[in-house]
């Protein structure tokens, strides 16, 4: 199987074989898995969620490594400041009628994907992305399998960390400042949106984050 020649050459090929084989054995079911799929129909579309800083764009990259595919962020989704708020109980910052007519819509058609990602920092839609369709559709972050949207996917991945774990990785990446607003809201949030959807168990495949 290609994925098994793949993961053994870069196993041999990397300076940091233990910390790479650790990762490539959690995940090599789910490769496994997407090579089967891909030999038995034209078109994937993966959905993967879970908690913040628990693997969800490292785990999206592995499986581009592998596959021809695009990915998509949910992050790049977010409403601004000036949008009116959704009427939706969870996930009231996405942006899920931009998300759906630009990018949902055109993947589950097999086209060509044209769109604008938004900027937090800037408030403002950044420069148009062109993405040619490929066989692998990626989702992945936080309400990437949102009720709105999980209807879509051939496949949904979980990615679970603990509340400690998830402290220390935002202190880590975003530093101090950021950190309140995790605690104080986006953590919070999160998790109430996990459990009210049973996002982990309606997923086909849950992992415990690495890192």
């Amino acid at each position: 199987m290609i994925v098994n020649q793949k993961i053994e050459r870069m196993l041999q090929e990397s300076p940091n074989r233990k910390q790479l084989e650790k990762m490539l054995r959690l995940y090599q079911p789910l490769l496994l898995k997407i090579e089967k799929i891909i030999a038995e129909k034209s078109q994937l579309i993966i959905g993967i969620d879970g908690h913040c800083t628990s693997g969800k764009t490292t785990l999206a990259e592995l499986i581009h490594s592998f596959f021809e595919s695009n990915i998509f962020h949910m992050d790049d989704f977010y409403k601004s400041h000036t949008q009116s708020n959704s009427s939706l109980e969870h996930a009231s910052n996405i942006d899920f009628e931009r998300l759906q007519t630009v990018v949902l819509i055109p993947l589950v058609n097999n086209q060509n994907i044209d769109y604008q990602a938004f900027d937090c920092k800037t408030q403002l839609l950044q420069p148009i992305i062109q993405k040619s369709s490929k066989s692998i559709g990626i989702i992945e972050g936080s309400y990437a399998m949102h009720p709105q949207i999980s209807h879509i996917y051939d496949l949904k991945i979980f990615l679970k960390s603990s509340y400690i774990q998830q402290i220390r990785r935002v202190y880590r990446r975003n530093g101090y400042k950021e950190l309140k607003m995790f605690i104080i809201k986006w953590i919070p949030n999160e998790r109430k949106y996990i459990k009210h959807f049973h996002i982990e168990k309606l997923s086909n495949y849950v992992f415990k984050s690495l890192h």
